[in-house]
């Protein structure tokens, strides 16, 4: 980490499990993220909606917010992902962990940080670096109903075409990231950034 960490910024490269052919996203963002932002911009370059629950597994503790799932939370302690920055991640040595988003579809990325950069001048964070292939649509069913939704949409002849097809409405590009949503959203995290604490709340 650089000695003023609030410049030091990391690349992190997230793949979602169990999918083919890949999905996966790679970002840069500041290292005093808290894991709660880094779930904010995961939404975002996944075009997500933050419908469900979440939670970071990292070691052997789990990070969400304990402040919505209550007692409805069952095993390990959750920790509140407001709390750790990825700058402490990195300290402890740790630079692999998982997101699990939605506990009824159960997508999980596997998270890398894959190094730590100095800001470049002029560079407003967080950005989306690179990636592949739109990822799945909300409530799709996991990897297994997302597959199939690829396979009806594309085929007029599957038995389930005309039932996803009045579900989703319309094609399903897969090599399409949706580039114009992703960039809105995170036009709209740099901006609450550059604002400072409260910004978010007072906008």
């Amino acid at each position: 980490m650089g000695q003023d960490e609030t410049d030091d910024i990391v690349q992190i490269r997230m793949t979602l499990r169990d999918v083919e052919p890949p999905i996966w996203r790679q970002v840069r963002v500041p290292a005093d993220f808290p894991l709660r932002r880094l779930h904010d911009v995961i939404q975002a370059v996944m075009c997500w909606l933050d419908y469900h629950l979440h939670e970071f597994k990292i070691g052997d503790r789990l990070y969400g917010q304990p402040e919505i799932a209550g007692e409805d939370h069952v095993g390990p302690r959750l920790y509140s992902d407001r709390n750790t920055r990825l700058a402490q991640l990195l300290k402890r040595g740790i630079d692999r962990f998982t997101y699990t988003y939605d506990f009824g579809d159960e997508w999980c990325l596997d998270i890398e940080i894959e190094e730590t950069l100095r800001a470049e001048p002029g560079v407003d964070y967080p950005v989306l670096v690179a990636g592949a292939r739109r990822a799945p649509p909300e409530d799709s069913g996991g990897p297994f109903g997302f597959m199939n939704l690829v396979d009806a949409i594309s085929d007029p002849g599957h038995p389930d075409h005309e039932d996803i097809m009045d579900w989703y409405g319309r094609p399903f590009d897969g090599e399409d990231m949706d580039l114009d949503t992703v960039e809105a959203v995170l036009s709209r995290m740099r901006s609450t950034r550059r604002k400072g604490p409260g910004s978010k709340k007072r906008a």
